[in-house]
This record gives C-alpha cells, structure tokens and sequence, in this order.
C-alpha cells in the first residue's frame, strides 16, 4: 500500500511538472487541460471525472476493478489539481506561431 500511494504521488508530481512546465500535456492530460480552459472547471473534478469516466467503461467492458484502480481514480484528480498550479511556470502564455497578414 505504500508503494501505491508513492507511485501515485510521483505521478501527480511528474504531471505537474511537465504540463506546468508547458511540455505539451499527453491525450488524458490534455482533454483534462482542454476542458478545464474551455469551461473553467476546476482541474481535480475535470481529472477526477474523466478518471471516473474510464474506470466504468473498463468494468462494463468486462475488466477486472480493484482497491487499487478505486483509489488511482479517486485520488489523482486531487493530487494533479494540487501539483499544476504548484508547479506552473510563471509568465506569459506562449504566442501563436502562426501570424496573419
């Protein structure tokens, strides 16, 4: 169990340092920040359901749901939506690439 909550915690950790350090977040992360900059949601409830959202199409889809898989979906939202805004880089967003004439 100690294992778990370390590893679960390097994995907030390591997500918010790549995402606040603007890396490119990658396909769960990046729903997770798209929907959160789209309707201001908060980023742990937005994680939390998207984490909720694959834990139910797993089970009905006939996979096996642990403690384990329970407590990942339940306590990253949380842990990420602690360890972005810890972990941001201040500044300035950065600017298009693309210019228009």
């Amino acid at each position: 169990m100690l294992v778990f909550a370390a590893g679960l915690l390097l994995l907030a950790v390591a997500t918010g340092l790549y995402i606040g350090a603007r890396m490119g977040p990658g396909p769960r992360d990046g729903l997770m920040t798209g929907i959160h900059r789209r309707y201001g949601w908060p980023l742990w409830a937005v994680r939390a359901s998207i984490e909720g959202a694959v834990l139910a199409v797993g089970w009905v889809l006939g996979g096996s749901v642990g403690v384990g898989t329970v407590a990942f979906a339940v306590f990253i939202g949380p842990l990420v939506g602690t360890t972005i805004p810890l972990l941001r880089i201040p500044g300035r967003q950065p600017a298009n690439l693309v210019h228009e004439s």
